[in-house]
């Protein structure tokens, strides 16, 4: 250990004002202090706004935790000059450039440290692997971040997905809307990366991202993935002239399953009052009605057949799910077109109430439902994104502070971290 001391002391002092004057060891209590003094006096400069510092305000002692050596902490000790700044008015200390930008108390290649290892891991197990207060990591990292932040630039898209994600549950004030409870989570298609991240699933909260990105951009926008969501359609209409809206595949799914199911409690209280086998088309059975005949297991599918050949109206509900199922694997518009009017043909025919809404509000808005067909694309991505954004938000048992969330999202999912942005002072994609 003597020997690596020496070595280690001196990568701090090469390429900077101060040169190692004393080291010493304290291994029974896990640390080493290493004193260093300076080599030549200069000009002193700001350490907020890089101006020459000038009336000597006098200097302070500085103590700088550096990177642990096999485990031991080590701790610089240094004077820090202190003048007036001009352009500041008031007395700052001078610029050290070992010292790191988000803290004084650390060096800079451990604050990096720290701030690498917070993008893999939580903030509470690296404070626990280092020995640091929570808290203090916590700070670290969000003022790393937001240091990134300010020289991070979107990069440029023409296809891209939006979709919300649940932030938080409980209201910041009384009477707060529910919709700014989220996260608006705007994904590159072709990257598959997070580019963005607004508060709120409203038009303003879409808005905000257009407006960021500028009018040049949103005319290079071509396809836009979302759910059938108003606020963002309008937004889209609104900012991006040559875009087409595409409506995932999976919501519409989701809802159609949702008036399926709806129109299964209809039939059920009718078959109750008709048969004693209505305890089979409730509790656990109910999900074997919304799923996919290729997909049940043979007793599965005796206890459909069971319930169909007693009751005509499950049959007619079998087929009409059946086939909705096959609608987006059609070629084209014009089969997919047939299939979706088949579904309404049957769903009339059978006078089935709750899926009639369903079919007449997909059938008033057809041009986006069928853009589909021209595109294949979908946010199947986002929501891949949003499991782990709620993964992110389990491993950290939730978050407080908003901000914070919003940009560890972006660090996590995105270009927001030390694989993209090595330093604060360059942006590079790869």
């Amino acid at each position: 250990m003597s020997s690596v001391i020496p070595r280690f002391a001196k990568n701090y002092a090469e390429n900077s004002d101060f040169e190692v004057s004393d080291w010493k060891e304290f291994l029974i209590d896990g640390r080493i202090e290493i004193h260093l003094t300076r080599k030549v006096d200069k000009a002193f400069e700001c350490h907020q706004c890089g101006e020459k510092l000038g009336s000597h305000r006098g200097k302070h002692r500085l103590r700088l935790e550096g990177h642990p050596i096999m485990g031991i902490r080590v701790f610089l000790f240094l004077w820090r000059e202190k003048g007036h700044c001009s352009r500041c008015k008031k007395a700052r200390s001078e610029r050290i450039e070992m010292v790191a930008e988000e803290t004084p108390h650390l060096t800079q290649d451990y604050a990096w440290w720290l701030g690498r290892m917070c993008e893999i891991a939580s903030v509470s197990r690296v404070a626990e692997l280092v020995g640091l207060d929570e808290t203090t990591t916590w700070r670290l990292d969000l003022a790393r971040m937001q240091r990134m932040l300010v020289h991070y630039k979107i990069p440029p898209v023409t296809r891209i997905s939006v979709d919300e994600v649940y932030s938080r549950k409980k209201p910041r004030f009384t009477g707060e809307n529910r919709n700014l409870r989220f996260f608006t989570v705007i994904t590159d298609l072709d990257t598959r990366k997070v580019i963005w991240v607004t508060e709120g699933r409203n038009e303003e909260s879409l808005d905000a991202f257009f407006t960021l990105i500028g009018k040049d951009v949103c005319e290079k926008i071509t396809v836009v993935a979302a759910d059938l969501h108003k606020a963002f359609a309008n937004s889209v209409h609104k900012n991006c002239p040559n875009a087409t809206l595409v409506w995932d595949r999976f919501h519409v799914m989701q809802i159609f399953e949702k008036a399926l199911n709806e129109q299964r409690k209809i039939l059920h209280e009718e078959f109750r009052k008709k048969s004693n086998m209505s305890e089979l088309t409730r509790g656990k059975h109910r999900f074997l009605f919304l799923k996919k005949a290729s997909r049940r297991t043979d007793a599965e599918q005796r206890h459909i057949d069971e319930v169909m050949k007693d009751n005509e109206q499950f049959l007619k509900l079998e087929l009409i799910k059946e086939r909705m199922i096959t609608f987006f694997d059609q070629p084209d518009e014009y089969h997919g077109r047939m299939v979706f009017h088949d579904v309404g043909t049957w769903i009339i025919q059978s006078e089935f109430k709750e899926l009639q809404k369903w079919w007449w509000n997909l059938e008033w808005q057809w041009k986006q439902l069928a853009n589909y067909f021209k595109f294949r694309v979908t946010s199947a991505v986002s929501e891949g994104i949003n499991n782990v954004i709620k993964s992110l938000k389990r491993r950290a048992f939730g978050y407080r502070n908003m901000n914070y969330f919003r940009l560890k999202i972006m660090q996590v999912c995105g270009y927001l971290n030390s694989r993209f942005i090595p330093s604060v002072n360059s942006l590079t994609y790869t």
